[in-house]
């Protein structure tokens, strides 16, 4: 049978009671402290990929305003430069009418000159015909039928 003894119950309380403090000691507590500083690491891990995840999140930030920026840039140096070709239009327009007039001036002046020079031919060749036809007069006979043939022949010259 089994004898069932007091000191052995104490004896096994005793032994179980040293095996849980030697299994506290060496082992609970190592794995214990292996396990905090494994969580600690984690945390330093999970620490680190917020703070990071958050400096990418002020670095997009960052991004979406400077590109928000280039966006209104461009538009004004676009319109910038819609401005300035616009003024060199109208200067080129202004210019190329300024131009025209000034060459239509000169050909209504060169034009006036030619028609004066024309006019004072004219006139000369009419001044040398009625010399002519003086001349003839003068030194033929005189008379109704004379006058009437010589301003027949003048205006015969006049109309070449």
């Amino acid at each position: 049978m089994i004898n069932v003894s007091f000191w052995n119950i104490v004896f096994t309380v005793i032994n179980l009671l040293i095996l849980f403090v030697a299994f506290r000691i060496f082992f609970f507590k190592p794995i214990a402290n292996i396990i905090a500083k494994r969580q600690q690491e984690a945390n330093e891990i999970y620490d680190n990929a917020a703070e990071k995840e958050s400096q990418a999140d002020e670095l997009k930030k960052e991004y979406e305003q400077k590109l928000v920026s280039v966006e209104e840039e461009k538009k004004q140096i676009i319109s910038d430069a819609r401005k300035s070709a616009d003024s060199q239009y109208q200067k080129i327009l202004a210019d190329a009418k300024e131009d025209a007039r000034n060459i239509k001036d000169a050909a209504v002046v060169e034009a006036n000159q030619e028609k004066s020079k024309i006019i004072a031919g004219a006139k000369k060749e009419i001044a040398d015909i009625v010399v002519d036809a003086t001349t003839k007069v003068v030194g033929s006979k005189t008379g109704a039928d004379i006058d009437s043939s010589l301003f027949d022949e003048f205006l015969g010259k006049a109309g070449e």
